[in-house]
């Protein structure tokens, strides 16, 4: 027999300290919900805590943990049974990007990302919604990407492949818990201001897209907390930039995308700090531009004109994208 949930839930958000996370918890806060949230900085989480107790009245347990610790969901899992909480919706959001061609970076960077991104993600729903099913409640938000639509592509290579594990992993759990009141959704934003870029490293390609790419975290929320609500789904997709990219990645053969995909450089650059000592591939070289001269070999080069696209994103640098 099922049992009724407590007038006053409780949610777990993961990488709550910043970017999506954090507006997520802003979000639930307001919405009457009492708080667990962790991540790796405890002077941020802490932040967090005062300002939604402040302003909520929100109940808000800070619990650190690193989810590149293999052991660290069964921990946490520990330490929220050990306070006498329950978790009644859970946001899977702590995530980060790896930049750079696979073989130039070290082996244990990328296995902490799918550790983190990947196998804890999986974990925390392993422990948590069989509960929340025996209680007859329960909401699970995995934050996964619009990348996980887009075929693989040089530089950054684990990003698209653990996103799209997380939408297939989210639409199957959606269909086995939803009999058990139990609903499920995986969030795909496009890029979203927070600080996702800066610690990629690629903040500076990135300001050169358009300003109507870019969305706000709180829209991402929005729309994902009313789906998860509704049981719709599972999959969300914010704004109709990105909706209209989904579908037309969904039409158009994997080959034809890959091709254009290959001409961008924006994930190639890998960070110092991850850099793999020892013999690698040659980076690819960039194509030859065609000359259009004389038979002489003297091209001729029209000169360059510059635009205003992009001058709304450049005077947003301070911040940065989630999850694009």
């Amino acid at each position: 027999m099922t049992t009724p949930p407590t007038l006053r839930k409780t949610a777990l958000i993961t990488g709550a300290s910043a970017g999506i996370g954090r507006d997520y918890a802003r979000y639930l806060a307001a919405e009457g919900y009492d708080l667990i949230l962790t991540a790796r900085r405890k002077a941020r989480l802490e932040e967090v805590a005062s300002e939604l107790t402040s302003a909520f009245g929100t109940q808000v347990t800070v619990l650190t943990a690193d989810l590149t610790d293999p052991t660290a969901p069964a921990k946490l899992a520990a330490q929220i049974s050990k306070g006498g909480l329950q978790v009644d919706y859970l946001v899977n959001n702590a995530g980060y990007q790896v930049t750079g061609f696979f073989d130039r970076v070290r082996w244990d960077v990328q296995r902490d990302m799918m550790q983190v991104m990947m196998t804890a993600v999986a974990e925390l729903c392993h422990i948590f919604g069989p509960e929340m099913a025996a209680r007859g409640f329960g909401r699970i938000v995995n934050i996964a990407s619009v990348a996980a639509f887009v075929p693989g592509q040089a530089g950054g290579a684990l990003y698209p492949s653990v996103k799209a594990f997380v939408l297939r992993l989210s639409q199957s759990l959606a269909t086995e818990y939803h009999p058990a009141g139990v609903h499920v959704v995986a969030v795909c934003p496009g890029f979203t201001w927070s600080e996702f870029h800066d610690v990629a490293g690629n903040r500076a390609q990135m300001n050169k897209l358009p300003s109507f790419m870019w969305l706000d975290g709180p829209r991402v929320v929005s729309d994902a907390h009313n789906t998860v609500e509704a049981g719709r789904g599972p999959v969300v997709v914010s704004s109709w930039v990105y909706k209209v990219l989904v579908t037309l990645l969904q039409i158009i053969p994997d080959n034809w995308v890959g091709r254009l995909a290959a001409r961008g450089t924006r994930n190639a650059e890998v960070r110092a700090e991850d850099a793999r000592a020892g013999p690698v591939s040659p980076a690819p070289k960039k194509p030859a531009k065609k000359s259009s001269g004389k038979a002489s070999g003297t091209a001729k080069t029209p000169a360059r004109t510059t635009t205003k696209r992009g001058t709304k994103t450049a005077k947003r640098t301070g911040k940065q994208a989630d999850n694009g």
